[in-house]
């Protein structure tokens, strides 16, 4: 109820801009039809989902570049989309309907984090700041400023025990954190190569992960006090250290899938050894660009490349290909985690100037 009354506000105040479509970028393509597409059965047919509210009417995010798509870990109606030159996009119904964050700016948002014990607390990314809203995106403030300009902040994650700890990471890899929901930071390890993604185990969040650019993934198990790398088991593959993606297997401790130009390997015991996922592509001749796992099946295993999209109901030992239902480059799969059946598709053009 309360996010409902939030959205007719915005509605009133007019705080959007007006106009048919949400092509902040600039130069889109309008053929390539991207944002989001959603599934209502396992990826069998897609239904468009790029209807966009705003003060003027309706219209069109069809042109936005999807960076990522993020649950309110609260509320799986609640989606937010971070962009590549649009920023922050949000939808309380679904992806029925989207709205912008529009004090978050049009830039370009690399990540986005949404505190597990409050839905109106959400973090984004915006070049090198950290924004922070507590009344579901009607303001925002700057919680974190990186002196260096050029240094993006480039990965979120708030620990699910204590959603007042947040960990950041930016291209120059530099990881820091903050205990007191963003009023103050510390560095808690340099790694020397762009920071991805930080993943936060939610059994126990003194275990963290973070991807890096091309140096593989750095584990703690002591909440950043002390850092490892987990690469040994991935020196055997070619390109393994070129990260597409990280995420975690909901179904299984200690269990995380890497994307990377190899293809897909995976870990059941934190990253000590690493068995790489039988595709129908040789390894390191397709880039795939966005992953999933059934949150209550493993052995459900999506992913898609520039063109096609794959399904595996076995682990990988079979594999179904579909065409994607755009032109458009798959960028982030996200599975709901109270309906199986349902998938929701994030899109990039990534042609458009």
């Amino acid at each position: 109820m309360k996010k409902i009354k939030i959205l007719f506000s915005l509605l009133l105040t007019g705080i959007f801009i007006s106009g048919c479509s949400i092509n902040f970028g600039g130069g889109a393509n309008t053929t390539v039809i991207a944002g989001v597409f959603k599934s209502f059965d396992k990826s069998g047919t897609w239904q468009e989902k790029n209807l966009f509210l705003h003060s003027g009417g309706s219209g069109s995010i069809a042109g936005v570049n999807v960076l990522g798509l993020t649950f309110d870990p609260q509320d799986n109606r609640a989606i937010y989309l971070n962009s590549d030159g649009s920023g922050l996009l949000y939808s309380y119904d679904g992806g029925d309907s989207w709205r912008k964050a529009d004090a978050v700016g049009n830039g370009r948002v690399e990540s986005v984090a949404i505190d597990p014990k409050n839905k109106c607390v959400i973090y984004a990314t915006s070049a090198n700041t950290i924004l922070k809203s507590i009344d579901c995106n009607r303001s925002w403030k700057e919680v974190y400023i990186d002196t260096r300009a050029d240094k993006a902040v480039t990965a979120l994650a708030i620990d699910s025990y204590d959603s007042l700890i947040i960990y950041a990471g930016n291209s120059a890899g530099d990881i820091f954190k903050s205990v007191d929901g963003g009023s103050n930071w510390q560095v808690i390890d340099r790694l020397n190569n762009p920071a991805a993604k930080i993943l936060i185990d939610k059994k126990d969040t003194r275990t963290i992960y973070v991807a890096t650019k091309n140096q593989g993934i750095f584990k703690t198990t002591d909440s950043g006090s002390s850092w490892t790398d987990v690469n040994g088991g991935l020196k055997q593959y070619s390109a393994a250290l070129e990260y597409k993606n990280l995420i975690f297997d909901p179904n299984q401790d200690n269990s995380l899938l890497l994307v990377s130009k190899y293809g897909l390997i995976k870990t059941n015991d934190g990253g000590k050894n690493w068995e790489a996922i039988k595709l129908i592509t040789p390894p390191s001749t397709t880039d795939i660009y966005s992953v999933a796992i059934n949150p209550k099946n493993n052995l459900e295993i999506y992913y898609a490349t520039a063109s096609t999209f794959y399904k595996t109901v076995d682990g990988g030992k079979n594999w179904v290909t579909k065409r994607l239902p755009t032109a458009a480059v798959a960028t982030y799969l996200i599975i709901d985690p109270n309906d199986q059946n349902i998938i929701y598709l994030g899109l990039a053009n990534l042609n458009r100037k």
